[in-house]
């Protein structure tokens, strides 16, 4: 494996992981052209957010991946080093 490909894979990797979700919205259909008039309902509101507004849960799941990463890109990081021939 080359020594970009060794550098950039990991940080590739991160950056995956990192990618936010995509969040879907539905479909909503076009007014209708025809002359009758149709009432049409507005749409629920939101749920009302937590107390706190903070979820621990997902900050668990972020630190835990956060260490995940930096470990493993340290570890590549010490084993592309051990593989370096000396020069002398």
């Amino acid at each position: 494996m080359s020594k970009p490909f060794r550098l950039l894979a990991p940080a590739a990797a991160a950056l995956a992981l990192a990618a936010p979700a995509a969040h879907g919205m539905p479909a909503i259909d076009p007014p209708s052209t025809s002359s009758t008039h149709a009432v049409v309902a507005a749409p629920a509101p939101a749920p009302a957010p937590e107390a706190d507004g903070f979820d621990w849960g997902s900050a668990a799941i972020g630190a835990g991946v956060a260490g995940l990463v930096v470990l493993l890109s340290g570890g590549v990081a010490m084993a592309g080093r051990a593989r370096v021939p000396s020069t002398r």
